[in-house]
């Protein structure tokens, strides 16, 4: 029983010191695009090179990315992202891999002599949404 006291502690003495060193900086490594952190109340352009504290916020714009280092990894958090760059950079390094799409199985087969008419295509949709939007070049 005075063992399992003693592993509990020490896992709890692990975890907030591994918690308090994690609490540190990232450093940029790239920037592709337009991407911000605020600082005083203000959003200012990040740079490679750039060291940038645990609890900033940043904002990634469409079409940019950010690539962050932090001694021992790198993260790259993509486009139209706002938040604090740590959990921002956590929650990139753990979406690793491929994930499994789902496919509806409803029974019933499409049309193959094109008569459909008045469905929404991905080109249509996205020369609509052009529109509302300012590119950055």
């Amino acid at each position: 029983m005075k063992l399992i006291k003693t592993l509990i502690v020490g896992m709890v003495a692990f975890f907030a010191a591994a918690s308090l060193f994690a609490a540190g900086s990232y450093k940029v490594e790239r920037v592709t695009g337009k991407v911000t952190y605020e600082a005083n109340g203000e959003w200012k352009a990040v740079t490679v090179g750039q060291e940038i504290a645990a609890g900033t916020n940043v904002n990634t714009a469409l079409n940019s990315s950010l690539v962050v280092s932090d001694g021992s990894s790198s993260a790259t958090i993509k486009a139209m992202q706002k938040g604090s760059i740590d959990k921002l950079a956590s929650a990139a390094s753990t979406k690793g891999g491929l994930k499994k799409a789902s496919v509806a199985k409803n029974g019933v087969a499409g049309k193959a002599d094109g008569s459909q008419s008045g469905v929404s295509t991905a080109s249509s949709r996205a020369s609509e949404a052009k529109k509302d939007l300012e590119w950055d070049e």
